[in-house]
Formats: C-alpha cells, sequence, structure tokens
C-alpha cells in the first residue's frame, strides 16, 4: 500500500513538474502580445495626448491585464517616487522586478532594455519610430514563441509523465 502511494506521489509530482514547464511555454506568446499592446497604447499617447509619462504608465497598465500591467504601472510608480532617476533607471527597475515574475526569456528582457534607453530622451517622433521598432521584434519574438510552443509545450506535458512512470519503474 505504501509503495502504491509513493509510485501516485512521484508520478503526481513528475506531471505536475512538466505542466508548469509547458505553462511557461503557453503563457510566453500572450506576454509578449500584452507587451505589443502595451507599447501600441504608449505610442497613441506619445502622439495624441499630452499625459505625463507616469500618468499614461498608468492608465496603460490598468487596461493591460496580469503582469505585463503591473510592468507598466511599476514603471508609473518608479517615475513619481523615484524623484532624481533617469527615466531609463525607472524603467530598468520596473522591468527587474517584474520580468522574473513573467514566462519571457533573457532576449525579450534585452529588447525592452534596449528601448528603454530611448524612452523620454528624443522628441516625438523619434519616440513613436522607437516604439514601433520594439513592437516589430516583439513580433518577431512572439512568432519564434508560437513555434517553440507547437513543439515543446505537449513534449512537456508528456515528458513529465512519462519520467514519472520511469523513476517509478527503475525505483520497484
Amino acid at each position: 500500500m505504501l509503495k502504491l502511494i509513493g509510485a501516485t506521489l512521484i508520478i503526481a509530482a513528475s506531471t505536475y513538474g512538466g505542466l508548469v514547464v509547458a505553462r511557461s511555454y503557453h503563457e510566453r506568446p500572450k506576454q509578449l502580445r500584452y507587451l505589443q499592446q502595451g507599447l501600441q497604447m504608449l505610442e497613441t499617447e506619445i502622439a495624441y495626448s499630452s499625459r505625463p509619462l507616469h500618468i499614461a504608465m498608468d492608465l496603460i497598465g490598468k487596461r493591460i491585464p496580469g503582469i505585463i500591467g503591473q510592468l507598466f504601472q511599476e514603471m508609473g510608480n518608479n517615475l513619481r517616487t523615484l524623484d532624481g532617476e533617469s527615466t531609463f533607471e525607472c524603467w530598468q527597475r520596473a522591468i527587474q522586478t517584474t520580468i522574473p515574475k513573467t514566462s519571457l526569456k533573457a532576449q525579450d528582457q534585452q529588447i525592452l532594455l534596449q528601448y528603454g534607453h530611448t524612452l523620454g530622451m528624443t522628441d516625438k517622433n523619434d519616440q513613436i519610430k522607437h516604439i514601433q521598432l520594439t513592437v516589430q521584434q516583439l513580433v518577431a519574438e512572439e512568432q519564434l514563441a508560437r513555434d517553440d510552443q507547437k513543439i515543446y509545450e505537449k513534449l512537456s506535458k508528456n515528458l513529465g509523465v512519462l519520467l514519472g512512470l520511469l523513476i517509478v519503474i527503475l525505483m520497484y
């Protein structure tokens, strides 16, 4: 009886591990799409609104769901509270705070940091061009993430179950 309970726990734990890995493959394309939407909203705010950047970031953060919305809200909060810090430093802190909680990879973070160097430093037209370039890069990353999702999501789920079964077979 004890062996059966142990085997069940091992299979359940490895299956859960496979599901966690599969979830990250499932979430990354969504989060990249939300980043694109947020940056497009920022582009609209810059082009047609005269709101301060921290207010625009707060509004965008409220419209974008999940952790990506929190990224924009964190940026707005940093701009308000970190007196004397540059816009890039506020953006960098927001990214360092929120990105570890996401399914985004290092290259996604690099794209966002690269964009942050120009945030608030140039005129309106250059800001819009930089946002469009960043969105294009995120679209390319989203396509790669979708390709990875097709390949690795199902594989991760199955591998979790099979690894648990292998462990149980080897132990007994």
